[in-house]
């Protein structure tokens, strides 16, 4: 009887995580580990790797946010965000000067704005391909601000287009969704890191989870994201004649 339930925690552990509800797979594991009895079973070793391959990719020290309402960011139609206003003034002007100003002023406010700055500098190490400052800075972003979707969502994004580590991508998009639930983008990019998981592992259980992510996206999708819907389509698409080579 105690040998079929530790069966049935280790599926469940499996099941949370192909699903991308990786918290959730971390956490069982974690206490499952902790279990006595459970240190002879046969899928203890394969339960350890999983929570030590979590914890190599932070999972252990990863922020939590707080009880705080925030009032969440919402994308433009041209997918940009206000956060994001001052990266694309520089972009524009390439006045280095004006910049460094505007992110001074942002580290010298309250906790909200220091988050801002350090969002804007990962942005901004981003465009300047030097991906280890942006990681940095994302991670500062949202150590200070642990409840904004925003910063969540783009450290994901920037995770996953370096293809760096999909499992960290996977914990850090996880909490943008649970941030900001009716964001299509978030939904779109969880689909995207799974995406990149089904390619990489060839585990073909990633592909219910990713199928139903990209579907949220476009349910919440409205009539003036054009783009992301054009993005959607074309991945879709992509998948399909995937599936058609491998399955």
């Amino acid at each position: 009887m105690v040998i079929k339930q530790f069966d049935e925690q280790v599926q469940y552990i499996n099941e949370l995580f192909v699903s991308g509800k990786v918290k959730g797979s971390y956490a069982v594991a974690k206490a499952l580990l902790e279990v006595e009895s459970f240190a002879t079973d046969p899928s203890f070793a394969t339960v350890q790797q999983h929570v030590a391959l979590l914890q190599a990719n932070g999972y252990e020290n990863m922020p939590s946010p707080t009880a705080e309402k925030l009032k969440q960011s919402v994308e433009r139609t041209d997918e940009s965000y206000p956060e994001r206003d001052a990266v694309a003034a520089y972009v524009g002007s390439q006045d280095a000067e004006q910049f460094g100003k505007v992110v001074d002023e942002l580290l010298a406010g309250p906790v909200e704005t220091q988050a801002n700055a350090y969002y804007t500098m990962a942005e901004y190490f981003l465009l300047a391909k030097e991906n280890d400052k942006a990681m940095a800075q994302y991670a500062e972003a949202i150590k200070l601000q642990p409840n904004k979707a925003l910063y969540w969502g783009a450290f994901a994004k920037f995770i996953n287009r370096i293809e760096a580590s999909p499992y960290l991508a996977l914990r850090l998009i996880e909490e943008a969704i649970l941030l900001d639930e009716m964001n299509p983008r978030w939904h779109f990019i969880q689909g995207n890191i799974l995406l990149q998981l089904v390619a990489s592992t060839k585990n073909l259980s990633y592909l219910p989870a990713l199928e139903e992510a990209w579907l949220k996206a476009e349910k919440r999708c409205s009539a003036k994201q054009i783009a992301l819907k054009v993005e959607l389509a074309k991945s879709k698409d992509v998948l399909a004649q995937w599936k058609k080579q491998m399955l």
